[in-house]
């Protein structure tokens, strides 16, 4: 068992550093023409960088916008006490900025992308793609864990998910993931159990940040496009029924790719690249009629945007870049 862990250890360390420095794709000519400066531009600002805290790739608000929970990694020493590697934690900062709480770090954490709470504030889940399931496999699983701190639990029935994204509607505990080589959107309950397919196939080929409104919809950044292939990602909607659309395709986002909709649910924000200089944006695209307006303001001299999720009940965002101002940097956007 030792010698699994180890082995995944390696291939979580791996898996963050490439995941931190994948450069940004060029979005299609036609993507970029379809690209206006419409819709509505947040207000940004920092909240969380610490030289000991490194690139933080997925973040959450609180339901009530106050405070931000994120993922990160932070240096422990090597058991010889030589060298130093990286390790996975979970950390609270208010959403006004200040002092950063760890609460929690190491395992069984191995490689977690995707963060999201619970409708209460009171829980946190946890998308761990490389999380040690067997003796044998290291093929993830979703993890809950309290807002307070304490050893994530693993959650019934996502053993091999190999989640990506995971988001909170309703009563239900949407991931983004592969179910036996399938990639798709899947949902649970907040304890887990059966894990059921809510669409999955040829429309997706890696899934990653997800959104839902509260119709019901789902909207799924897909960081591998099926029309344009892996270069290109696209943003899927999902009906309730399995349907599926794509809503917008040749985008350029990062990794984990974050996306997250208004409290209205009329707009859709995207975390990307700008496609003719690579560095930082957010996208903002009208549900209704596909306008693209695109918001750089504050982070444009950046290059690894990576999650973005949406407060509950407000127009309140955490979007991270793993980079940003050297370790990386948590943000909070504020729509208008």
């Amino acid at each position: 068992m030792e010698a699994n862990v180890n082995k995944a250890r390696r291939i979580a360390r791996v898996a963050l550093i490439l995941g931190a420095v994948a450069t940004a794709v060029i979005a299609s000519a036609a993507c970029a023409d379809e690209t206006t400066e419409s819709g509505g531009a947040p207000s940004i600002g920092p909240v969380a960088n610490d030289p000991d805290i490194e690139m933080p790739v997925d973040a959450t608000p609180s339901p009530d916008g106050k405070d931000v929970y994120f993922i990160a990694n932070s240096k422990v020493p090597d058991e010889d006490g030589i060298g130093a590697f990286r390790q996975a934690a979970i950390y609270r900062v208010s959403a006004a900025g200040g002092a950063i709480t760890k609460l929690f770090q190491g395992e069984p954490l191995v490689a977690p992308f995707g963060i999201a709470i619970s409708n209460d504030g009171q829980t946190l889940y946890i998308a761990d793609s490389g999380a040690v399931t067997s003796e044998e496999r290291s093929d993830g699983r979703v993890y809950s864990m309290g807002v307070g701190g304490g050893s994530p639990t693993p959650l019934s029935g996502t053993d091999g998910l190999a989640p990506g994204g995971v988001e909170v509607m309703g009563d239900a505990l949407f991931i983004t993931g592969k179910r036996d080589g399938k990639p798709g959107l899947y949902k649970t309950g907040f304890a887990g159990g059966a894990v059921t397919e809510v669409a999955a196939g040829d429309m997706f080929v890696d899934p990653s940040g997800v959104a839902i409104a509260r119709s019901g919809e789902a909207y799924v950044v897909d960081s591998g496009s099926a029309v344009h292939g892996a270069a290109m990602a696209s943003v899927v909607k999902v009906f309730p029924d399995g349907r599926t659309e794509i809503v917008m395709d040749g985008l350029s986002v990062g990794h984990p790719a974050g996306i997250a909709l208004s409290n209205d649910d009329k707009t859709i924000y995207v975390s990307g690249f700008d496609p003719a200089q690579g560095t930082d944006v957010v996208f903002t695209i009208d549900a209704a009629s596909r306008a693209v307006g695109r918001f750089t303001d504050g982070i444009s001299e950046f290059s690894e945007s990576a999650g973005l999720h949406r407060a509950r009940n407000a127009d309140v965002f955490a979007w991270a870049d793993s980079h940003a101002n050297g370790t990386g940097t948590v943000y909070v956007l504020r729509g208008q």
